[in-house]
């Protein structure tokens, strides 16, 4: 199978890699800026069946190829979370809308085309989201999301609504929200918490790039959108602060200085998923102390003094 993985270098691209070359019949193709280096990606490309191209995807002479010889698009390319979005917001258009315009034009209707979507499209509801509810947005970020999935549907794209993801890749991402109340506590001894009540799903790294990579297959691809998440992690954050405070000590100061910018507080089924035969599997408490080692090592081996 011929994968083209947009944005393949990044937290979920190289962990989804990672498992499409476990299997030797795979070609992988991963089109990225690069902005964020190479390194972390060397031991992949070990692997002969994977090739890394430099490129933008609004360059529609330096992807257009790549994308007609893919039997599967996987498209994760853009500027990710509220608060990035919100601050470069050019960019994030130009990226996240006319970028992954451009690479819609280009996808035939044989292929297989999955979209990387997010549970922020939901907005703040009070009932429980699945896939028949009308989406409503908050933030640009999930206005962007809910556009591309409109941008996508032309070419009947799978549309992965992906639950708040946490866990260690090749590339990891600190600014995730268990990531970042892991490293807080642990090196800090202290965390910020507002909105405390506030729940939302959450999911690992590795079952959101299995499931990713299970959506993409023929047998099992279904397009429109699809909830990605763990239906046993429906977390409040100060449910997740009590959680973490079972591995490390620390102390949480609660403030009502600001507010999500997708008002991410619902919960989320993941009942479709499931019934089309994708389960998460990942132990969540021992993924929290994986995490908790990997903040102590970094720490460790750092030379500051705070």
């Amino acid at each position: 199978m011929k994968y083209l993985i947009t944005g393949g270098l990044g937290y979920l691209g190289s962990e989804i890699c990672l498992e499409l070359i476990k299997d030797n019949s795979n070609s992988i193709t991963v089109f990225d800026k690069g902005i964020y280096g190479i390194s972390h990606f060397g031991g992949i490309l070990n692997n002969n069946n994977i090739n890394v191209v430099i490129g933008d995807i609004r360059d529609e002479r330096a992807i257009s190829d790549h994308i007609k010889s893919a039997d599967v698009i996987i498209h994760l390319a853009g500027l990710v979370g509220a608060p990035l979005v919100k601050r470069k917001t050019l960019e994030a258009k130009e990226t996240n809308l006319d970028g992954l315009k451009i690479v819609t034009d280009i996808v035939s209707k044989n292929q297989r085309f999955v979209f990387a979507s997010t549970g922020s499209t939901y907005g703040k509801l009070s009932q429980v989201c699945n896939e028949k509810i009308k989406i409503s947005p908050l933030s640009l970020y999930g206005v962007h999301k809910a556009e591309g999935e409109k941008i996508v549907s032309e070419k009947n794209a799978t549309c992965l609504r992906y639950a708040t993801v946490y866990g260690l890749s090749l590339k990891t991402r600190r600014d995730l929200y268990i990531n970042n109340m892991i490293q807080k506590a642990l090196i800090d001894r202290s965390v910020v918490l507002y909105e405390g009540s506030a729940k939302r799903s959450f999911a690992h790294i590795n079952d959101i790039a299995r499931a990713t990579i299970y959506f993409s297959q023929e047998e099992n691809y279904t397009p429109g959108p699809i909830n990605i998440g763990d239906s046993r992690l429906s977390f409040s954050k100060r449910e997740i602060c009590n959680k973490i405070s079972e591995l490390t000590e620390f102390t949480v100061v609660e403030n009502e200085f600001s507010k999500d910018a997708d008002q991410r507080d619902y919960v989320v089924s993941y009942e479709k998923m499931e019934n089309l035969g994708f389960k998460c599997g990942v132990d969540f408490n021992s993924s929290l102390k994986q995490i908790l080692n990997y903040y102590q090592i970094l720490y460790d081996a750092g030379y500051e003094n705070g």
